[in-house]
């Protein structure tokens, strides 16, 4: 197939001056990497020349899976300027739960407005693809009338990238030694992912503060506010920003805790259960492919994460649970080779759907 892929992540990037915005980022990446590797033909305007295939309108495929303003009206373009060839397929990595109150202010008009662009950004497509079925049944909540199916297929972890090696952990370990004088046998706490409001910083620092004994550290691009600051005067709080190879924390580290209230899927749970690493998260519905007491610890209130800690660090047989099988169920649901498998599936799907829609339009 002949596909353009419309990827702005760095406009974000240099507004918010971040190395990353986390896995919408580096899902896409490895998507079109694997398409390429498949024998695709991939195309990415935003940082290359123009392929002879794409000068004579040959194009099969139209995919974004940015959401700012500009996706949007390249998204448009394209879809005009390919019309009779190419099929619109957009991954809905971005709900308007997961933008509301993060980006934009958390204020009634602007969430309005907010809940019309998702709705409008997604109407050019003749398929959505959603990283989960929790995504999917906010996707469809929103909508008054639509054309289009919504699909989902989680992202994928490419797990041959997650195999342990010696030095991970000796490397997290002197890294935090070194740069925060972490003792190399202290407990480490770990989160990973971007500072947005929905990620509640203020819960992951009431646990450190009620665990003082323990080192809470959060690996990934800080937005300065209230709540970091708050955390930051802890002297068990660590915030890093952005670490270069995330394999070292996850190795390195003793428990995920994962306070998010809103995700769309959440890699970190699921690279973190590939690491044996075992998980504390929150009791919300798009984990659910984690079952609390079996593969993870899951919590409401705070009493509850600390609980799950503390079982955890002290019954090794809980622990030793929850890890296989967290890992088997990562291996066994989020192979980045099923989800590219099912993302060719669902290209095809999307251009049957044009055909359709082509001929109830004549």
């Amino acid at each position: 197939m002949n596909i353009i892929y419309i990827v702005n992540f760095h406009i974000y990037k240099k507004l918010k001056k971040l190395d990353t915005v986390g896995g919408i980022e580096v899902t896409t990446e490895d998507i079109i990497e694997e398409l390429k590797i498949r024998k695709h033909n991939v195309w990415v305007p935003q940082r290359e020349a123009k392929p002879e295939w794409a000068e004579h309108g040959n194009v099969d495929i139209i995919c974004s899976s940015s959401f700012d303003p500009i996706t949007l009206f390249q998204l448009y373009r394209l879809k005009n300027q390919y019309k009779k060839t190419a099929a619109i397929v957009q991954h809905a990595h971005t709900t308007f739960e997961d933008l509301k109150g993060n980006i934009l202010p958390d204020i009634s008009i602007i969430n309005k407005l907010l809940k019309l662009y998702v709705r409008l950004l997604y109407s050019q497509a003749h398929l959505l693809i959603t990283p989960s079925d929790y995504a999917k049944s906010c996707i469809e909540s929103i909508q008054k009338s639509r054309t289009y199916p919504v699909l989902s297929v989680s992202s994928g972890i490419i797990l041959k990238k997650f195999s342990e090696k010696r030095d991970y952990r000796e490397k997290f370990r002197q890294y935090l030694n070194k740069k925060y004088d972490v003792p190399y046998d202290a407990t480490v706490i770990l989160n990973v992912g971007l500072i947005w409001k929905r990620k509640r910083v203020d819960t992951f620092c009431n646990i450190a503060e009620k665990l003082p004994n323990y080192y809470f550290v959060w690996v990934g691009p800080i937005n300065e506010s209230s709540e970091v600051e708050k955390a930051s005067k802890l002297k068990n709080v660590i915030f890093t920003g952005f670490y270069d190879d995330i394999r070292e924390p996850y190795f390195g580290a003793d428990i995920l805790l994962n306070t998010s209230d809103e995700e769309n899927l959440c890699l970190p749970l699921i690279e973190a259960s590939l690491c044996h690493l075992p998980v504390v998260a929150r009791d919300i519905e798009v984990f659910n492919w984690l079952e609390h007491g079996f593969s993870a610890h899951k919590a409401k209130k705070i009493n509850e994460f600390i609980e799950g800690i503390e079982k955890i660090l002290n019954n090794s047989n809980y622990k030793q649970k929850l890890i296989e099988n967290a890992c088997e169920q990562a291996k066994k649901m989020h192979d980045f080779s099923d989800t590219v498998d099912t993302i060719e599936t669902f290209f095809k799907k999307a251009l049957k759907i044009k055909k359709i829609w082509d001929k109830k339009r004549k």
